[in-house]
C-alpha cells in the first residue's frame, strides 16, 4: 500500500519537477514508506487501547494485569483472561464469583463444605476435620468438563498423569481472586 507515495506526488508542483524521473521516484519511495510506517505503528498504538484489537501489544495488557500465560496459551485464550481481569468489581460472595465465570463463558456452582455440628447435623451425615470451612469447592458444568487429556504414548511424557482435566483459564481467574486463606477445589461435570 503506497498511500503516501501517491499522495507526495500529487503534492509536488506540476511544472517544476518531472514525477516520473527515477531519482525523484526513489526519494518519494523511501519518504512514503517511512509515513506508511509511522501511520501503521500509530494505528497499532491506538488498537492497543483497548484488549480487544490489541493484536502485538497483548503481552503489555497481561502484565499490566498481573497475568502470566502458559507457553502454550492461544491468544483468545490469553484474550480472554485479561477481559476477565479487566471485568473484576471484587467480591467475596458466592454469587460474584458465579456472575464472574459466567461473564467468561463458564456455567459454575460453588458448593461451601461444612464439618460435623452437634444440634445441626444427624447420625450418619458426614463427618469433616472442622478447617473444612476454609475449602470450597467450584463444579465447572458443559463443555470444559469435556477437556480431558489422557496419556498415550508418543503424545505424554513420562511421569505425566494417566489422565488430565481442566480449564486453565478458570482455574487462574478463581484461584487469583479467592481469598488468600482458603482452598479452591475444582470439579468438572459435563451436561
Amino acid at each position: 500500500m503506497h498511500l503516501h507515495r501517491e499522495l507526495l506526488t500529487l503534492l509536488l508542483p506540476p511544472e517544476s519537477y518531472a514525477p516520473a524521473g527515477a531519482a525523484l521516484q526513489v526519494e518519494l519511495q523511501a519518504e512514503g514508506l517511512a509515513l506508511d510506517a509511522t501511520l501503521d505503528s500509530a494505528n497499532r498504538a491506538a488498537n492497543a487501547v483497548t484488549p480487544l484489537r490489541a493484536g502485538a501489544a497483548l503481552p503489555d495488557w497481561e502484565r499490566v494485569c498481573g497475568l502470566t500465560p502458559s507457553a502454550t496459551s492461544p491468544y483468545q485464550q490469553r484474550l480472554q483472561a485479561v477481559l476477565a481481569k479487566l471485568a473484576e468489581t471484587g467480591g467475596l460472595s458466592i454469587p460474584y464469583f458465579t456472575r464472574l465465570a459466567a461473564g467468561m463463558g463458564y456455567r459454575v456452582t460453588i458448593a461451601e463444605p461444612q464439618p460435623f455440628r452437634v444440634d445441626m447435623d444427624r447420625i450418619g451425615d458426614a463427618l469433616a476435620v472442622p478447617d473444612v470451612v476454609w475449602i470450597w469447592q467450584v463444579v465447572v458444568h458443559g463443555d470444559a468438563a469435556h477437556r480431558v487429556y489422557r496419556f498415550r504414548i508418543g503424545e505424554s511424557a513420562i511421569g505425566e498423569r494417566l489422565t488430565a482435566f481442566g480449564d486453565a483459564v478458570i482455574e487462574a481467574v478463581m484461584n487469583d481472586l479467592k481469598p488468600a486463606h482458603t482452598f479452591v477445589y475444582f470439579a468438572y461435570q459435563p451436561d
